[in-house]
Formats: C-alpha cells, structure tokens, sequence
C-alpha cells in the first residue's frame, strides 16, 4: 500500500462528506465543509499512561483501518482556569492523561499541493488549555491557504514535573511537555505531505505558554529542522521568572521543588520513587498542578520548562551569543496591557513591595523600588502592572529578536494596542490574549463590515503571508494594508495592530535597557 495516497480525487473534483486519506501513521477519516476538511483526534504519541507517566513521548503505532477523525480527543488532565473559576473548570470530564493527540484543517483537495503549515502551540501557564479549543479552530486560515495544526501536551505536574531520578530513567530531566511538542512536530514533518502540506514550509506559532514553548524550542537543540519561521504572540522562554518566582527556570531549584511534590505522596527522588508517583492519583497531581491568573495568590507548586542542559540549554543567554539556536524568521510581539489580566486584587503598598521582592529578589529590590516609586498607594496595582507587562513579556521577546535580527534573520515586531469599550470599562484595556480572536478570526461577526472585522482581516492577511513567504507584506491581499517594517536594533520599528495600523519606535527603551541589565546581566536571574 502506498500511505502516502489519497483517495481525494483531485482539485477540480467535490470531495466527499468524509474523505480518507493514507498518511504513513494510518489511513484517517474527516469531514469536508466549506472547502475546508478536518480531521480531529489524531494521536501521535502513545498515550503517557501507566509506566509511561513522567516518561518521554513515545510515537503512535501505525494503523491499517481508516480511523475516523470527527471529534477531538479528551483535554489533558487539569483543573481550575486562568481566567475564569467555574464549577465544571473542576470536572474531570472529558480529560484524561490519554491526551497526546492532534487536529488538521486542510484547504488541500489532493496530497502533493505543499500548502504552507502552521503547528500552533495553545497557551495556559503550563497547566491548562488544549488545543481544541473553539478559539484556535483552523477553518478561517485553512480558507486562506494555509494547512493549520493544533495539538494537546502533558500540562502540570504530568509535564513538567522535574526530578533528576528521569535522567537515571530517560536521559533527560523534566521538560516532558516540552518533548511532546517536539514529538507533534515530527508527526508533523512525517505525515503533513498527505494532507496537501508542505513539511519544508511549517511556521512553529504560539501565545503565551504556547510562546514560551516555541522560544524554548528556538533554542533547543532536539527540535532543529522540525519548522522554518516561528510566529511568538506575548511570551518568551527568558521571562519563566516573572512567572515560576520559585524555581525560576534553574535545573537545581526545579528538583528541589518536584523533590517537595513527590513528598506529598510518600515518594523521594529515585527510581523506586518513580515508580510510586506513577501509581499515585493522577487527578490529585492535577489538583496540586492548578495556577490562577492573579499574581497576588502565592502558589506552593508551579510547573514550568526548566533549563536543563539537554532539551533546553542551561544558560539560554549564553546560547544567544554563541549562536546555538535555530535561526529562523520571526513575527513576534505583544498587547499593550500583557498584565492587567494578572493582578485582579486590590493590590496596595504592601503586596507591591512583596511581589517585587519576590520577582527580583532582595539584592535588586531596592533599584526597582527607585526605578518605579509609588507616590501613591492607589497607582501600585497600575505601577505593578506596567513592571511585569515589561518583565513578564516585553523584555524577553525584545531580547530574543536584538538577537535573530542581527544574526541577519527577517523580524516583525507587532504591538497590538486595540482596546474594547468594555474591557476599558473594567480595566483590562488591551489585556493578555485579546490579541487570539483577531488572528484566528473567530468570535469575530463577519456578517457586517466594521472596524473590529476590518482588523481582524488585516491581521489575519499579515499573518498567513508570513506563513506562506517569511514576509507578512507578500503573499495575500493589500487592501486596508500598510508597509510592516523589518525590525533592527537601530530603529526598533514596530507594526501597531490598531484601529487604524500604523508603524512606531518600540517604546521605553530606558525601562528595557534597565530591567534587561538587572535581570539577565554579570548574573542572570536563572542561574
């Protein structure tokens, strides 16, 4: 048999309620609509359970039967939510540690068209989300041309748990969610082909935990020549401080943390250990696994990649210098207010300087509390907000494309600055994740032309040009459009996503360059 045809007949012909096609992991079943097919629920790892928990991905065994590819597969195991806290956040319905499964949207009627691909990493600190979420389906950008994949990776403690027992065991210490994503790639590269993409043209794209995720596998030396462009929408692998103030991304203080984790259930850092947390309730490790939103809510455990010397490099800085990553094109940036989605309590004088102690620790304390003063106690919550939109986002992803740029890479740097009435009302502004809407086109009327679905349009438009051509000025329609510039460090000009676009210097150069030397200089904060 040859997996790699498909019984689509060709470009001219309708296809099927539900075409087959053969690709080498198994023959799989979709659903045809609007000239878009889907195939949901594909695995492409055996599933993480039993002796496989704490281990690395394993590929999926090939199948001989279609399999039908109609739903999406259970979210990874997890509880609770980011941005909201209702009651069915807490049921373990339809969750599973059987998780490791993805999604196709294929605008392609037969196997060999190589549309360009787009793999997209979900956000949710680690510890939530799923790639099957409403937000991220792909028929808006299949409809433009573009081959679009989504896929689900361990979360919490199932992956990102770290304990130097693993390396004894596999080689590797921790970063399991991290291999996932690694593994949903060369599922990618090895079967894409069959659903009319083109394995030589996959841009790698995520938002906040997602990029943090393809930042990390910039860098990792395990994911090299599994994509060609990276699309990062509000997060960096450098900022994992601003976020797990515990262990801060250190390979020592991260065993130490999973060390106190095994505890918990009467297991210690050893192959026997191992094997006890691997009999241990899993929904109780997902309870235990749970984040929220609100910085001001101290957490005992938060489960995040960790620079471990073997996925990613020990001293991610050192590696930026010495050139060891994988160099692609970038379309990068952030919202104007990454943080108001962060801090929902009425934050005063007092948790202001807990949580800058607790971010910068007690030696650069004090030139933050010069840097940023508070004057006035009813401005800490803002002051606070504006230090970790900067920290938390803005730093990283700036110094990540200094870096790409002058490596003689093409960088786009967005800041995406639209802000609803209503989140004006209330505070967010141009909150964490407003951006997703906008870029994926959903939850966004189409019925009627308006200003929020002209925007939408020209994001969408600047987006799958990237992921066609490397340059979000070619490849699609101009109208509404504006030149986007190349980004260097002389000029650091930015696209703003607006009502109306138009370009700007990146602001607060000062503030940057401050944090910039105080975090990642003569000793960065991780080591």
């Amino acid at each position: 048999m040859n997996l790699n045809f498909s019984i689509i007949p060709n470009a001219e012909a309708p296809l099927p309620p539900n075409p087959t096609i053969y690709p080498p992991c198994g023959p799989v079943t979709g659903v045809f609509r609007k000239n878009v097919t889907s195939y949901k629920g594909i695995p492409f790892a055996k599933p993480p359970v039993g002796p496989l928990r704490f281990r690395p991905p394993e590929p999926a065994p090939a199948w001989i039967s279609p399999r039908e590819c109609f739903e999406f597969s259970d979210k990874c195991l997890q509880f609770g939510g980011i941005l909201a806290d209702l009651p069915p956040m807490y049921s373990a319905i339809g969750k599973s540690e059987d998780c490791l499964y993805l999604n196709v949207w294929t605008p392609a009627t037969a196997p060999g068209e190589k549309r360009p691909v787009y793999v997209y990493v979900h956000g949710g600190g680690f510890a939530t989300g799923s790639g099957s979420e409403l937000m991220f389906d792909g028929t808006n950008m299949a409809e433009r041309g573009v081959v679009v994949v989504t896929f689900n990776y361990r979360l919490g403690a199932f992956g990102f748990l770290t304990l130097g027992a693993m390396e004894e065991e596999s080689g590797s210490i921790g970063n399991l969610g991290l291999l996932d994503q690694i593994q949903a790639l060369k599922w990618v590269r090895e079967n894409i082909e069959a659903f009319g993409g083109d394995p030589e043209n996959i841009t790698l794209g995520g938002e906040s935990a997602g990029a943090f995720s393809v930042t990390g596998l910039l860098l990792s030396p395990l994911a090299k020549g599994l994509f060609h462009r990276a699309i990062v929408e509000s997060g960096s692998i450098l900022s994992i401080g601003a976020f797990c103030t515990r262990a801060k991304g250190n390979l020592a203080k991260s065993i130490a943390m999973g060390k106190d984790f095994a505890q918990i259930f009467g297991a210690d850092d050893s192959p026997e250990g191992l094997e006890k947390l691997r009999e241990a309730p899993a929904e109780a490790m997902a309870y235990l696994s749970m984040i929220k939103a609100d910085r001001a809510l101290p957490l005992r455990f938060s489960f995040w990649p960790v620079f471990d010397g073997v996925i990613l490099p020990k001293d991610p800085m050192q590696a930026l210098k010495n050139g060891d990553y994988n160099a692609v094109d970038l379309l990068i940036g952030y919202n104007t207010n990454e943080a108001t989605l962060f801090f929902k309590s009425n934050n005063n004088f007092g948790s202001y300087q807990m949580m800058i102690y607790d971010l910068f620790g007690a030696d650069n304390a004090p030139a933050v509390f010069e840097r940023f003063p508070i004057k006035d106690e009813r401005k800490a919550e803002r002051q606070l907000e504006a230090i970790f939109t900067h920290t938390g986002f803005i730093l990283g992803m700036r110094i990540i494309a200094d870096y790409f740029a002058d490596a003689g890479r093409n960088v786009f740097f967005y800041n995406f600055n639209y802000d609803p009435a209503i989140l004006k009302i209330v505070g967010l502004d141009t909150a964490h994740s407003l951006e997703l809407p906008f870029v994926f086109g959903n939850a966004i009327g189409k019925m009627r032309i308006s200003k929020i679905s002209i925007l939408s349009d020209q994001m969408q438009t600047h987006w799958t040009n990237f992921m066609k051509t490397g340059n979000p000025n070619t490849g699609g329609e101009y109208k509404n459009m504006m030149f986007w510039p190349f980004y260097n460090t002389r000029t650091r000009q930015l696209m703003v996503f607006d009502k109306e676009l138009s370009n700007k210097t990146m602001p607060d150069a000062d503030t940057l360059d401050f944090l910039q030397n105080l975090l990642y200089g003569e000793k960065p904060y991780y080591l």
